[in-house]
Formats: structure tokens, C-alpha cells, sequence
């Protein structure tokens, strides 16, 4: 079918209204009414070109493929393998070097814990001895 100007006399083939016809066909099948991210559909409001359903969502879509190398040093709990068993006991408590009002809990082993203030690391050297 071809396409009509407002007037109603056909686009010639190759004119420009004949293009942006067929751009704005191209975009309305390529349009998806669902979150790049969460798969749910676009609210009624969102625009034309929307990719995601909140500000949210898009931001944690950038994050998930550009990681930002200052967070990418996250630490987790090291749970019981072979080649590490459990930790040896705290012996002492021993001030943090680099932060000053830190901790750490020196192992029977000559390792370090995790940093803590003072009041949690004398519970945890509390607990290990057995007193309340």
C-alpha cells in the first residue's frame, strides 16, 4: 500500500516523507514494552524509547556491564574449605595500623581478622575464653 502525504496524494518512491514513513515503521516494531531489566512491562507513561521501567533498573543495568573498579573489592565471608580448616583461636587484640580507632584479632596462627571497633573485638576475645 502506499503511503499518503496530508494531502492525500501518494509519497513519491525515495522522497523523504516516503523515509520517514517507513523510520517511523522500522521504530514502532523495534519499540519493546518491556524492562531491559526486570522483564515487566513499561508503565502507560514511559517514552517512546524507553528501555526500563525506573531510574533504578537503568542504573543497575549500567552497573551490571561497567563495573566500577573502587567496588569491585568487596569482600566476603571465606567459608570452611581443604585447603584453609576452621581458624585457629583469638589470642590478643591488636591496634589497626592504617585506621587509627580499629582493631583486629590476632589468631594463634600469626593471621589477622577483619577489622572492628575495641567494644566488638573484646566480646569476640571474651567469647573465645568463655567468659560472658
Amino acid at each position: 500500500m502506499a503511503r499518503t502525504n496530508v494531502v492525500g496524494t501518494p509519497a513519491s518512491p525515495g522522497s523523504g516523507a516516503q523515509q520517514c514513513a517507513q523510520a517511523g515503521e522500522r521504530e514502532h516494531r523495534i519499540k519493546s514494552t518491556i524492562c531491559h531489566q526486570c522483564g515487566k512491562p513499561l508503565p502507560p507513561t514511559a517514552r517512546r524509547h524507553a528501555r526500563f521501567c525506573s531510574p533504578a533498573h537503568r542504573r543497575a543495568a549500567y552497573r551490571a556491564h561497567n563495573p566500577d573498579p573502587r567496588r569491585v573489592r568487596a569482600r566476603f565471608l571465606a567459608g570452611i574449605d581443604a585447603k584453609r580448616p576452621a581458624a585457629a583461636p583469638y589470642v590478643a587484640i591488636v591496634a589497626d595500623n592504617r585506621f587509627p580507632g580499629m582493631y583486629r584479632l590476632k589468631r594463634s596462627d600469626g593471621s589477622f581478622s577483619d577489622m572492628l571497633n575495641l567494644t566488638r573485638a573484646r566480646d569476640a576475645l571474651a567469647e573465645v575464653r568463655g567468659r560472658p
